[in-house]
C-alpha cells in the first residue's frame, strides 16, 4: 500500500517531523499513542512503545526504527498483538517543496496513513496534489 503528498517546506524539515516516533499519532490514526525516549536520539534501532486501536480495542505495541537516512528515508516497523506493519517514508526535493511517499507492508491489515495531518503539523504549508507544483 502506497500513499504520497507533496509538502511546501524544505526536505530537512519535513523528515525531522517524519523521522520523530513520538510524533506518529499525528499520521497514523490508528496509533493512539508512543511512548519514545527523547534523550535518546534517532537512529537504527531506536526503540519506543505504543498503543494500537484496532477493531475497537487498544493494543500495547512497540516500534523500532529500522532504516535512518536523514534526510531522505525513514522506515518503522510496528508491532501490536500477532500484526506487524512496516512503513518506509521517502522524502525527495520537488521545486522547493518535498514530495513524501510511504509504503507500507506486512503481516496483516493495514495501517491508515493520513497525510493530510502535516498540514497542521507543518504550520503555514499547504497541501500539493501529486503531479502538480
Amino acid at each position: 500500500m502506497d500513499d504520497e503528498v507533496v509538502l511546501a517546506h524544505p526536505v530537512a524539515r519535513v523528515f525531522s517531523y517524519l523521522a520523530d516516533p513520538a510524533r506518529l499519532a499525528d499520521w497514523l490514526p490508528e496509533v493512539s499513542g508512543v511512548q519514545a525516549d527523547a534523550t535518546s536520539g534517532a537512529g537504527v534501532g531506536t526503540g519506543f512503545s505504543l498503543r494500537l486501536r484496532r477493531e475497537g480495542e487498544e493494543l500495547p505495541g512497540a516500534g523500532d526504527l529500522i532504516a535512518y537516512e536523514p534526510p531522505w528515508s525513514v522506515a518503522y516497523r510496528l508491532r501490536a498483538g500477532a500484526h506487524t506493519n512496516v512503513l518506509r517514508l521517502t522524502c525527495a526535493a520537488n521545486d522547493g517543496a518535498t514530495r513524501v511517499h510511504v509504503h507500507q507492508a506486512g503481516d496483516g491489515r493495514p495501517l491508515t496513513v493520513d497525510l493530510s495531518v502535516l498540514r497542521q503539523a507543518l504550520p503555514g504549508d499547504r497541501l500539493v496534489p501529486p503531479g502538480h507544483p
